[in-house]
């Protein structure tokens, strides 16, 4: 029997089997009582008009990876004892059996991230990293949230831009915000308010959490459509952040316009280069220039503001 104090042990499957029997073998396991049981399907990436799509690829043969809890100590004596086991099990469903020891959670790669400088003085750094320098200016970012730790080059430059675009009680709007990384630093250079909004449900608790991480008060989290969200606002935020895509950047840029002062930025990134010159076009029609540019690889950054009439 595991003491209260004990840590849970796995030990980890890797199933090879005929792609159209994996079905099979997943119930199979489950039977047994395993139930972290999933397909390891390979995928390709390809080309999008905005960015890039991933689909899987169909293959004879496909990896069926499972988990299961063990009472002993995951010893090479158990391991080929629960791989012979296993071979048994499946009674020749399996290609090849292989047994490990899942990869510990102080190993996984996302605890790999480190200190992240955006410009000289204002670094990311994960919430086991407790250096500080003089004068530091420090977002705190949990590396396995939702989209948005400033490693992707998106990130880094509309934190870069916003720096030096926002000011003191200057209003902000973050669509599409994630793990709120934008609004929190937005925040931290004395914006208020800060609206962050996002489709997704589990942003909220992110925003929050991260909120708790950088003692961070003042932003209003909305979870819904932008469209909804923002119904009645016009003329009222002097930056409003975008960065989810060209495509739906042109897509937003009625609201976009309406809602952001006539005199406010607006921040678009997530912008593939091949898309960019459309990007640039749709806002140009409306009356909107290009003030800065930022790329990193194939991944642009614009600010733009309304024309001076």
């Amino acid at each position: 029997m595991m003491s209260e104090a004990q840590e849970p042990r796995y030990v980890e499957y890797a199933l090879t089997v005929d792609s159209e029997r994996a079905d099979e073998v997943i119930a199979i396991l489950q039977m047994r009582g395993i139930e972290y049981v999933w397909i390891d399907a390979p995928f390709e990436t390809f080309v999008t008009e905005d960015g890039y799509g991933f689909q899987e690829v169909q293959t004879e043969r496909t990896i069926v990876r499972a988990y299961e809890e063990v009472a002993q100590e995951q010893t090479v004596e158990l391991l080929n004892e629960r791989q012979e086991g296993m071979r048994a099990l499946l009674d020749g469903l399996a290609h090849s059996v292989e047994v490990s020891v899942p990869q510990a959670v102080t190993e996984d790669p996302v605890y790999a991230f480190s200190a992240l400088e955006v410009r000289p003085g204002l670094m990311i750094r994960p919430p086991w990293d407790e250096e500080r320098e003089v004068g530091e200016a420090t977002i705190i970012i949990e590396p396995s949230a939702a989209f948005g730790t400033g490693l992707h080059p998106t990130t880094r430059h509309c934190l870069e831009l916003i720096d030096m675009m926002v000011q003191a009680g200057d209003a902000v709007a973050d669509l599409g915000a994630g793990s709120g990384i934008l609004s929190l630093f937005a925040r931290q250079k004395g914006a208020a308010p800060v609206v962050a909004v996002d489709l997704n449900p589990s942003a909220e608790s992110s925003i929050l959490y991260h909120m708790e991480l950088n003692g961070i008060e003042g932003i209003e989290i909305r979870i819904g459509d932008v469209f909804t969200e923002f119904a009645d606002v016009e003329h009222f935020f002097d930056l409003v952040a975008v960065n989810i895509g060209g495509k739906e950047a042109m897509e937003l840029a009625p609201l976009l316009t309406r809602i952001v002062k006539a005199d406010g930025v607006l921040l678009l990134s997530g912008i593939v280069e091949w898309i960019e010159e459309q990007v640039v076009r749709c806002f140009a029609e409306i009356g909107y220039r290009v003030t800065e540019r930022r790329q990193g690889e194939e991944w642009v950054t614009l600010t733009v503001q309304q024309l001076s009439k």
